[in-house]
């Protein structure tokens, strides 16, 4: 009997499947969204020390800290484009819920390994929530780059706006476990913010992704803001503010080649006639 492997891709999917899809992918976003807001707004109360999960950010000033109010705009963005992708799962198109389907075990992944996270970062315990991170991050990897030509509002809220968000939050939660508040820890955070850099161009140029892009650019503004107001005489902030300034114009780039139906080059793209054009000159010859 051929086991059920519910990370690959397919065509169409079982019934049995789609039904457990429809229940675990708005249950865990549910989850994510009730979790997140009650820690917004409370401390754990189970553990001494424990902060909400915003100040918790605002306690620890590191190098890869990120402006709170930006980087909240950008998680309750992406919270609510997820409600067009739980859609996606009940629409009677064919291809829109196999696309939906297809990425959905990894979003019910995604929205756990969030739910885990914000436990961890809530009680202080960094090292626990940076592994979780870790794991996110390889999950969402996977998951970008196994499955590739989704609908646009599947591709952003289950795949590239986690992406983004898990590629500079291991920074962020990193630099919190090491204490990296100090001048040698800075001096390795002006090396490592180019990793972001690195690993998003990359991507976004390989994949022609603009959303990606813009997803990364709101995070990275957020990096930059948060600098700015954390040392004015540093490098970290104007770093964060070329990257970011990168990643913009990269994917305006991107989305105008798009738009204008130019490659990479903004050359044309010339498409190929379909095969009934090409044979009606000898259809003509042949009358």
């Amino acid at each position: 009997m051929a086991t059920y492997n519910p990370f690959a891709r397919r065509e169409t999917h079982n019934a049995h499947a789609l039904n457990l899809y429809r229940v675990f992918v708005p249950l865990t976003w549910a989850v994510v969204v009730i979790v997140g807001i009650y820690y917004s707004l409370h401390s754990p109360d189970d553990t001494k020390g424990g902060k909400k999960l915003w100040k918790q950010g605002n306690k620890h000033n590191t190098p890869f800290s990120q402006n709170t109010t930006v980087t909240g705009i950008y998680w309750i963005l992406l919270l609510l484009s997820q409600l067009s992708y739980v859609w996606h799962l009940f629409s009677k198109e064919t291809a829109l819920v196999a696309a939906a389907a297809n990425v959905a075990t990894h979003f019910i992944l995604n929205n756990l390994f969030v739910f885990a996270w914000i436990l961890l970062w809530t009680r202080n315990h960094f090292w626990g929530s940076e592994i979780i991170l870790i794991a996110h991050f390889i999950n969402q990897a996977i998951t970008y780059w196994r499955h590739q030509g989704l609908p646009a509002f599947v591709h952003l809220s289950a795949v590239a706006g986690p992406y983004a968000w898990t590629l500079t939050a291991i920074f962020w939660n990193g630099a919190v476990a090491v204490n990296s508040h100090n001048l040698p820890g800075r001096i390795v955070a002006n090396i490592f913010i180019w990793v972001i850099l690195l690993v998003g161009v990359f991507d976004i140029v390989v994949r022609q992704d603009y959303i990606l892009g813009y997803c990364l650019s709101f995070l990275t503004l957020s990096l930059a803001l948060r600098q700015v107001a954390i040392k004015i005489i540093a490098l970290q902030w104007i770093f964060a503010f070329v990257i970011f300034a990168v990643f913009l114009v990269t994917s305006l780039y991107i989305s105008s080649t798009k738009y204008y139906g130019r490659d990479s080059l903004f050359r044309s793209v010339a498409h190929p006639e379909s095969t009934d054009r090409e044979r009606q000159p000898l259809l003509n010859e042949e009358a």
